[in-house]
């Protein structure tokens, strides 16, 4: 019977966490190819993200040495050094275009622009560009948090019982689901009055029944603070037959239009009952929420005419799929068109429109509640993959000022994805969480996520496996650390100890 439970509850946990956000593995992803990448570098470029356009071109010229679009590329590589400040290494990459391109009609504009690059270079110091400080509020300190899908506990005394051990371990933040979905394992403790909606009191929503209260205030007495972690457009709960509040995705290979599950978070009715839902959630205690990572938008998702009047209000320009992606001749590869990075882009400001006012109507009741945003570890490791598929880019989110960044590093995840060993992923979940803190500007504001049991199988992973990682970004990059799932009989006292070596 207990293994039973058990094969339940393994089910339940990776269903819940990863079924509807594992995008690599229930669709395959549109390969990359030289145009695609060329045209995302350029949008970068256009944009005035130089230092990202800098990356991006150095990863096309690495990864696509055979390209007719090599040439334009180190140019334009030059051209993203001279826009940023970094004359020497513009200087650089001038003349290596001029001495590997000589005929190129770039090279006249090259030549003027390598004596540009030399004379700035010898008159002025490489600028130090300083991070503009987000608007944050004082994200406090640096987080030791177990990321709960349920508790254990049965009633309220052995719930007081787990949250005094996680205390004891030097545990200082739970962060508590708060949504249901169909089919997901409910509390133990709790008493269901809905098969969906949420664990909080609202009249926007189907309760299933209002535990969140308990949680805070047993959670404040052992002195743990509450991350609310809530859903947002797969909050549809009690609207689910409603056909005209759902996103609407496009078929590529069918060349059709579709519903997709979740919300149309262009449709304005959509929001403000989002903002309703958010605004009862802050009518608890928390001290905090972490947006569930269904906040993004696959390459193609968000279609539908909402979507259509408010791009033509803000660019003036119509959006047809055909002008958005194209197959290469005798490929089957998708390119991204130069169009496509400019909605990708959109996109992902949207959906930070809706975070930030999600955001205010929280701030209104709670105004020392901090926020933090879930991201795949693409936003790192791969922004234009990030971006393409799921509309999400690291440093757009640092610009609008969440708390803290939450970067999901699970890396037997990663494993099996990027096709390495876990040697090699433990050292680029170090790199990854450097980077961020660097991106960020405050590595306690980088909270990095490692996973506690096999996603595949739902067993618990070894301790020690765990353990080592915590151990790792303990002592090299001082960030923030979660594990998720919470389990029960995970040594919490590692993350305090993490805790004490940051400070």
């Amino acid at each position: 019977m207990k293994s039973c439970r058990k094969a339940r509850s393994a089910a339940f946990i990776f269903y819940l966490l990863f079924c509807s956000v594992s995008f690599a593995q229930d669709a395959k992803r549109p390969a990359f190819t030289d145009l695609g990448q060329f045209n995302y570098a350029n949008f970068l470029l256009g944009s005035r993200e130089y230092s990202s356009a800098v990356r991006e071109f150095s990863r096309l010229i690495e990864n696509y040495p055979g390209s007719p679009l090599l040439p334009e590329a180190q140019f334009r590589l030059g051209e993203s050094y001279f826009n940023s400040g970094r004359y020497k290494d513009a200087a650089s990459e001038f003349g290596r275009f001029i001495s590997n391109y000589p005929s190129s009609p770039f090279a006249p504009v090259a030549k003027t622009l390598l004596e540009d690059s030399k004379q700035k270079a010898a008159v002025a110091r490489l600028p130090v560009i300083a991070l503009k400080d987000a608007d944050t509020g004082g994200a406090e300190g640096f987080l030791r948090a177990a990321q709960v899908t349920f508790f254990e506990a049965k009633n309220s005394g052995e719930l007081d019982g787990e949250l005094k051990r996680l205390k004891a371990h030097g545990v200082n933040t739970v962060i508590v689901r708060v949504f249901h979905n169909k089919d997901d394992r409910f509390y133990p403790l709790a008493s269901p009055k809905d098969t969906r909606g949420v664990y909080f009191k609202t009249t926007h929503a189907p309760v299933v029944d209002d535990l969140l209260s308990t949680i805070v205030s047993l959670s404040h007495k052992h002195g743990l603070k509450v991350f609310a972690w809530m859903t947002t457009r797969y909050a549809d709960y009690g609207v689910e037959d409603d056909a005209s509040a759902d996103c609407e995705a496009y078929d590529l290979k069918n060349s059709v239009y579709a519903r997709c599950k979740g919300l149309d978070l262009f449709n304005e009715k959509n929001i403000r009952r989002l903002e309703g839902i958010y605004s009862d959630l802050a009518a608890c205690a928390i001290d905090g929420v972490l947006f569930q990572d269904d906040l993004v938008l696959r390459y193609n998702e968000g279609f539908g005419p909402h979507m259509q009047a408010r791009f033509r209000k803000e660019t003036g320009l119509f959006i047809n799929p055909k002008d958005l992606y194209s197959t290469a001749p005798d490929s089957p590869s998708v390119q991204y068109t130069s169009l496509f990075w400019r909605w990708a882009a959109w996109k992902n400001k949207r959906l930070l429109e809706v975070a930030g006012r999600l955001r205010s109507v929280v701030k209104k009741r709670r105004p020392d509640a901090k926020f933090a945003v879930n991201l795949m570890y693409e936003s790192i490791t791969n922004p234009a993959s990030a971006l393409a598929w799921l509309s999400q880019d690291l440093n757009a989110a640092v610009k609008a000022g969440f708390d803290y960044y939450s970067i999901m590093a699970y890396h037997r995840q990663m494993e099996e994805e990027l096709e390495k060993g876990g040697h090699e992923v433990r050292g680029l979940i170090r790199e990854m969480a450097e980077g961020a803190a660097k991106t960020v500007g405050d590595p306690k504001r980088v909270l990095i996520k490692l996973q506690t049991i096999d996603w595949k199988t739902g067993e618990p992973l070894s301790n020690s496996e765990v353990v080592s990682l915590i151990r790792t970004l303990r002592s090299t990059s001082g960030v923030s650390l979660a594990v998720v799932p919470y389990r029960s009989d995970f040594p919490f006292f590692e993350l305090g100890a993490a805790g004490a070596a940051a400070r």
